[in-house]
């Protein structure tokens, strides 16, 4: 697999996330791994997040949504409620878009406007210690 071939995003909102990857030094993955998320009474729904970074044992799925739906907004929630604390679900939406995404659809989210401070605060993310606490932004009334 080349280099490209590891780097083909799937929207220009995931092939800004990467960018700004690469530039700050944030060695990542795109579609890398692949979960199988319960869905009730459907069965089971797949799941392979856009990006991965790996901070040790940490995890940080980032997952651009340029339009949120309400079978993807399901598939997120159900994906929190049954994997690892050790896996952080990372949303990046379009600016206006961040304060009407359901807070238990993720555990961090990022307007595109922030891509550069969320490629950060992976990368300062301590492999070894805790992850940090995330001030979710309350809903848009």
């Amino acid at each position: 697999m080349t280099a490209r071939e590891r780097h083909e995003s799937k929207s220009a909102l995931e092939a800004a996330v990467c960018r700004e990857m690469v530039r700050q030094g944030l060695s990542h993955e795109h579609r890398s791994l692949h979960f199988r998320v319960h869905a009730g009474a459907k069965g089971r729904a797949k799941f392979s997040p856009a990006i991965v970074a790996h901070r040790g044992p940490i995890l940080f799925l980032v997952e651009p949504v340029p339009t949120a739906t309400r079978p993807s907004i399901d598939r997120l929630t159900r994906f929190l409620e049954q994997h690892s604390p050790e896996i952080v679900l990372v949303i990046v939406a379009p600016d206006p878009k961040v304060r009407t995404f359901p807070i238990e659809a993720y555990d961090e989210i990022y307007a595109e406007s922030d891509i550069a401070r969320m490629t950060q605060r992976i990368r300062e993310q301590d492999p070894e210690g805790i992850v940090l606490p995330f001030e979710k932004p309350r809903p848009a009334g």
